[in-house]
């Protein structure tokens, strides 16, 4: 912790929580420059002072969502699936770095670059769909054939974008994937790897029960966590659909646990498809943690739920908040290979932070499969400060604000 002997643009005073660093408790935060100067119990008070001491409030590092569908204005409204506004589903609602996970394709990731990162004041980090184009969600698959996996195109799309492309995403729906869902992967593995970024891989087809042999879907999957590589994401860890991995548990469990030794991310990425509350408690019995939480936020679903109440929905599960927060911050930092500036509250850093309050109530959550479950919690986001700027947030995602519905 430093003191620097000149003033401050901004000094933050409150509750610090930032577990990845080990900072819990009372501190200010002087920020310069867009970037945090100093970090101690008690800095002079120069500039502009943001005093949020308060019982429930925490200063905890900038919110990263990893899963999430922000290509705005590159998808039809109506046809396929919506995106979000980067600045509405980010720093308007406490997270200041968000990643697209694959929204659109090589076809037309050019929205990028073009239209959506100029406006954006929210960080973004771009996922390429592994098909041609965007997926069609709520369609059945990304994929017609083999060959709309395109490794040529992919290789075009990487060197007319230098520096855009941060990872791969593959979603694993489809006939295709009953009939050739190995040679996916692998596929899919070696465009990644070329290009040295980590593969996503969506699991759980809500559609599979319509198709012959459902339990080639759980196959698939079991192929896949063999095939991921250091830095790959499993996204929709707790789907409740078929080709998720309580398919076959306990051989999963063996896979998967290999799998994050390889230093494979597990990730829930909730939406409003892939979560199921009795998967999360049974996996989080069975010491199956994940690493992080995602929203997988689409234009629909900004209506429904937000990041903080994803990270709500696991202390229903029975996560602290302070776990929560590490796989909001640290954890998430890490997943996407930016654990060395950020996650983090440290001095140096781009100021990226976020403040919550932690509201104890009796509140009501859904899961995909329509099931309600209660948790004593919900988060709401009070501020963003996204490099050393305050950003207010919006109203929130439900029609009275942030909170998830008192229990009846």
């Amino acid at each position: 912790m430093t003191t620097p002997e000149t003033g401050f643009d901004l000094l933050i005073r409150g509750h610090v929580l930032d577990p990845g660093s080990g900072l819990d408790g009372r501190m200010d935060i002087g920020i310069t420059g867009g970037r945090i100067a100093a970090i101690a119990p008690e800095l002079d008070a120069t500039g502009t002072v943001l005093d949020v001491r308060g019982t429930g409030r925490y200063v905890v590092p900038g919110l990263i969502d990893i899963h999430t569908h922000v290509a705005h204005g590159a998808t039809t409204a109506g046809v396929g699936m919506g995106c979000c506004d980067p600045d509405v589903v980010g720093i308007g609602s406490g997270v200041t770095t968000l990643v697209d996970a694959g929204s659109v394709g090589v076809a037309n990731v050019g929205v990028f670059p073009a239209h959506v990162l100029p406006k954006a004041r929210t960080r973004v980090v771009v996922f390429v769909n592994a098909g041609r184009y965007a997926h069609t969600m709520p369609g059945p698959a990304d994929f017609a054939s083999l060959d709309d996996l395109d490794a040529p195109a992919v290789a075009k799309c990487v060197e007319h974008n230098p520096g855009l492309v941060g990872g791969v995403k593959l979603r694993l729906v489809g006939e295709l994937v009953n009939e050739r869902g190995e040679d996916l992967v692998r596929r899919s593995k070696a465009i990644a790897r070329e290009h040295g970024v980590p593969l996503m891989v969506h699991i759980g087809d809500m559609k599979a029960a319509q198709r012959p042999r459902v339990d080639r879907m759980g196959e698939v999957t079991r192929y896949l966590l063999d095939a991921l590589e250091p830095g790959d994401v499993l996204t929709h860890l707790c789907t409740p659909n078929p080709g998720g991995v309580m398919d076959d548990l306990d051989a999963s469990l063996k896979l998967l646990a290999e799998a994050r030794a390889r230093g494979v991310v597990l990730d829930p990425a909730i939406g409003m498809g892939n979560f199921g509350y009795a998967v999360a408690r049974e996996q989080a019995e069975r010491g199956l943690v994940p690493d992080t939480i995602s929203s997988d936020v689409t234009a629909m679903g900004q209506s429904f739920h937000s990041l903080v109440e994803c990270m709500a929905k696991f202390m229903a599960v029975g996560y602290p908040f302070a776990d929560v927060v590490a796989m909001t911050t640290g954890h998430a930092a890490a997943a996407v290979g930016r654990q060395d500036d950020l996650g983090a509250i440290a001095v140096g850093r781009e100021a990226d932070l976020t403040v919550l309050d932690l509201v104890r109530g009796d509140f009501t959550f859904t899961d995909t499969t329509k099931a309600t479950f209660r948790g004593e919690h919900g988060i709401v986001p009070v501020h963003t400060v996204r490099a050393g700027e305050l950003v207010p947030p919006v109203w929130g995602t439900h029609p009275w604000g942030w909170l998830p519905a008192v229990a009846r």
